[in-house]
């Protein structure tokens, strides 16, 4: 049935000044109208009528980069992101223990902790976990997800020994003075060890979770999710949910290189396409480059500010060589896929331009330079970088809310300068760089508007202002979330904006974003998300 919406403040993300009186939704999901009240009516004919009431109704907002099939953590998992100290994750994990009947054959996992909010400021070990159980497995993953430790029973049934090498891009934590393992994990090339062992203890019933884990998104307002290191099992449960009419809201996937990326792709060749299948298609192929900045793991340029250790040369280090990271841009460009890289710091940023520039010019394919690759996180990538990557076609995709989640933890790591710098989006739109914002769910909730508020904003938990040259207006923000999110997917035909033909992906907020004081822009509440003209949310 055809809806009218009207007396409502339309933001059709067209214009910073655009607006309209009415949006008319035809029956099949796409918008059939856009302008005065009057004509709206002439061509509604028996369309049911809404009024807004003055609420305010934006683009559906489009994730740009999270973990789709990560938010089961919050459903499966101990949250450990409230704890300050060691005791604190002790408790939490005893009573998460308690309250599930886990036993010996189970696991337990944790997420959300960091290090530099717990009093002790380090990682905890084995030694801490086993406090909590040294018979039940135990993995705790950190906030930023390139860190964890293992408790002495998920050692063991991992097989990390003293005789264990460190692999290439990671690293085990070793007891002082020794080989032995402390517990400590560092990158994915030792976490996915542990989450291989993990899953088949957990018991996921992913099918009874699904819709849970769908409108997490939707209660943010987002109407377009990612997967966004897609891994074989869930690749083929998300096709068949897709082909079940199971899913809410458009996901891509993305395969994660290391996990049979070729396969994935062979298996699912029907929703390897720029067209959805049941709202699920895949969008290219995924790779990481580095680690974090919270962490101490992102690869640098410039030496950190000196950390317990007292080392004044320490820019940690890259996850893959200039060959390999080659030969996967390449098999991407040569697909004709689209390539989303994970680059934290800038010795990432430039393996990541460089090789892609190397691959760019190799590759065969005439469709080459319209693949759209993306930069995902760039927390510490310079303007000369960000110069470079308009060269290429290149997307940053700028995850915005370290500005408030870890701003004060960057100051430490990196300084005044580079630290007050982080997340650098004036200079991304200075570029001509069609940027977006992201929450790398499960890392922080899908809190849209949020990404916004950081970059408008810049400002630190503790109240630090941070480099207010890098400051944003409000509506280049929105076109973040929006219509340039659309354009990352190579679907701006579709989505992003309120105009005639595009799909009626919508959301409803309370207030709108470009009149209120942008310190208020993250606490405007999503009333309700609207996906091709149907509600699949509303707030209670």
């Amino acid at each position: 049935m055809k809806t009218l919406y009207c007396n409502g403040d339309f933001v059709p993300m067209t214009d910073a000044n655009a607006t309209f009186e009415a949006l008319l939704v035809e029956d099949d999901g796409t918008i059939a109208f856009a302008g005065t009240l009057d004509e709206a009516r002439n061509r509604a004919g028996d369309a049911r009528e809404i009024d807004l009431e003055g609420k305010t109704v934006l683009p559906g907002f489009i994730d740009p980069h999270s973990h789709l099939t990560g938010t089961t953590q919050y459903i499966s998992t101990a949250s450990l992101s409230e704890c300050t100290s060691f005791d604190d994750i002790v408790n939490a994990l005893t009573a998460f223990i308690e309250k599930r009947g886990i036993t010996a054959d189970g696991v337990v996992m944790g997420t959300g902790y960091d290090q530099n909010f717990l009093v002790e400021g380090q990682h905890p070990t084995k030694d801490v976990l086993d406090r909590a159980s040294r018979e039940i497995p135990i993995f705790i993953v950190h906030a930023s997800g390139h860190m964890g430790v293992a408790n002495s029973r998920s050692l063991e049934l991992v097989g990390v020994t003293a005789e264990t090498p460190d692999p290439e891009g990671g690293l085990y934590g070793r007891v002082e003075g020794s080989m032995e393992p402390n517990g400590y994990a560092e990158e994915p090339a030792t976490l996915f060890n542990f989450y291989a062992m993990c899953q088949p203890r957990m018991n996921l019933d992913v099918p009874a979770m699904f819709d849970e884990m769908q409108d997490y998104y939707l209660e943010n307002g987002v109407t377009t999710a990612q997967d966004g290191a897609t891994q074989p099992d869930f690749a083929d449960m998300l096709a068949a949910f897709a082909r079940a009419g199971k899913m809410k809201l458009d996901i891509v996937g993305y395969p994660m290189d290391g996990h049979g990326v070729e396969g994935m792709l062979e298996r699912n060749a029907d929703f390897d396409s720029q067209d959805y299948i049941g709202h699920f298609r895949l969008g290219g192929i995924k790779m990481f480059l580095d680690g974090s900045p919270q962490g101490r793991t992102a690869w640098m340029t410039q030496p950190y500010e000196p950390g317990e250790d007292g080392a004044t040369d320490y820019v940690a280090y890259g996850t893959m060589s200039d060959d390999e990271a080659y030969a996967f841009i390449r098999s991407g460009i040569d697909t004709n896929h689209q390539v989303l890289c994970h680059c934290n710091g800038d010795a990432a940023g430039d393996q990541l331009i460089a090789q892609y520039k190397r691959a760019l010019e190799d590759s065969p394919n005439p469709n080459k330079h319209k693949l759209r690759p993306v930069m995902i996180h760039c927390q510490t990538i310079r303007q000369d970088q960000y110069q470079a990557m308009a060269e290429i076609g290149m997307i940053p995709s700028i995850f915005t809310s370290h500005i408030w989640y870890w701003g004060d933890i960057h100051l430490n790591n990196f300084g005044q300068a580079r630290g007050g710098r982080i997340s650098a989006v004036r200079d991304a739109l200075d570029a001509g760089l069609p940027f977006t914002f992201h929450t790398d769910v499960p890392v922080v909730p899908p809190k849209m508007l949020e990404t916004v508020w950081c970059a408008v904003n810049r400002i630190t938990k503790a109240g630090v202002q941070l480099d207010e040259s890098q400051k944003i207006d409000v509506f280049d923000g929105l076109k973040a979330i929006t219509i340039n999110g659309a354009y990352q997917y190579g679907e701006e035909d579709r989505k992003g904006t309120l105009e005639v033909g595009k799909l009626a992906d919508l959301v409803i907020l309370d207030a709108n974003p470009l009149k209120v004081d942008p310190m208020d822009i993250r606490s405007i509440k999503v009333l309700e998300t609207i996906k091709e003209g149907t509600s699949v949310y509303r707030c209670a």
